[in-house]
């Protein structure tokens, strides 16, 4: 029987090469959190049901223990991204092993991004007025990384939902402005997606038919990937569902290079020392 309850779904499983490690398991704080454990924490304060955590085939107990110290295992669960090649199969891949195991409505969150207590609130609040599906969106300019060019989702608006998301690789700010590769220039203000979606249990099946013609189609090539972004494309095509477009209020960072990583720690640590967060975390039981 379906739910009303919403769950948070963390996609941990990526190789993080341009960061040259594991970025989805850095330490932060006091005691270490995983940076997606800030995310976990926020869901937990707002009402929210349940955590997925989908990884890459090795990283099950690490994940495992490290939430186990304050969350009840009964309202989390590791899922694993089972493949057949070394680089993973893609973000579309990783959400498709949801799958089955929740029919519900939930909301998607990069492991190597911070999004802010606001967006967990606002995708709560949208999802208990009625709010099928959504993109939590943020402003390009906020979204940059001052140590080299970065991947984005364009978000173009019809009506207060979002029309089309169109990828575009290699944005930088030079200059005071912001460009592409090909010197294309692009508003501060512009909205893109940083793959935050609250979406319905019904988008799983359609999503897990795409994720299976990918593997039958491209088996056997190495490197390409199926993408959430253009699986939810093609479902507002398709007229599954309308997503809203929303900006989002709250401030975001990650970790793209290796040198992200100081600004995250400051930043972490600030929100820790103005009792944003606890140093230690309540118990989700």
């Amino acid at each position: 029987m379906p739910t009303t309850d919403l769950a948070l779904v963390i996609l941990a499983g990526g190789l993080g090469s341009r960061f040259g490690g594991d970025k989805q398991v850095q330490p932060f704080g006091e005691h270490g959190h995983f940076l997606f454990e800030y995310a976990c924490y926020d869901a937990y304060r707002e009402g929210f049901q349940k955590v997925f955590v989908v990884v890459r085939p090795g990283m099950e107990e690490l994940v495992f223990e490290q939430l186990k110290r304050w969350i009840s295992p009964a309202k989390f669960q590791i899922l694993t991204q089972t493949q057949t090649r070394i680089k993973p199969l893609g973000t579309a891949h990783a959400l498709s092993m949801l799958n089955g195991q929740w029919t519900g409505s939930f909301l998607v969150l990069n492991a190597d991004d911070y999004y802010g207590q606001e967006l967990i609130k606002k995708a709560y609040d949208l999802q208990q007025s009625g709010v099928l599906a959504a993109s939590l969106a943020f402003r390009l300019s906020s979204t940059l990384s001052a140590h080299g060019p970065v991947s984005r989702g364009i978000c173009l608006e019809e009506a207060g939902c979002l029309l089309q998301i169109a990828e575009v690789k290699t944005l930088e700010l030079k200059d005071d402005e912001i460009l592409d590769s090909e010197n294309n220039r692009y508003r501060p203000n512009t909205l893109v997606s940083m793959n935050a979606w609250l979406l319905p249990a019904s988008f799983l099946t359609f999503l897990d038919s795409e994720v299976k013609d990918f593997v039958a189609n491209h088996s056997a090539d190495g490197q390409l990937e199926i993408f959430l972004p253009d699986c939810i494309q093609k479902a507002i095509d398709a007229q599954l569902f309308e997503v809203m477009l929303v900006a989002a209020q709250s401030t975001w960072f990650g970790l793209t290079y290796k040198a992200d990583l100081e600004q995250a720690i400051q930043q972490l640590q600030l929100l820790e020392q103005t009792g944003v967060y606890p140093k230690i975390f309540e118990r989700w039981t």
